[in-house]
């Protein structure tokens, strides 16, 4: 039986523009990764708090 995903939030940052989405734990933090290496200047921040209504990460499987 395979253990179910678990779901994290990832909410990234700058200036004006705020962006929320819920993915896997390992698909937010390879984006978080990516987003930490290439654009210094973005602000993103990893966490548990997930809501029914926040959209999932576009093209989330890229990031499996």
């Amino acid at each position: 039986m395979t253990p179910p995903r678990r779901i994290r939030h990832i909410h990234i940052e700058f200036g004006t523009l705020a962006l929320d989405y819920q993915a896997s734990a390992q698909q937010v933090q390879n984006v978080a990764d990516e987003l930490a290496q290439g654009f210094p200047e973005l602000i993103v921040t990893v966490d548990d708090d997930v809501r029914p209504d926040m959209p999932p990460l576009p093209c989330a499987e890229l990031w499996d």
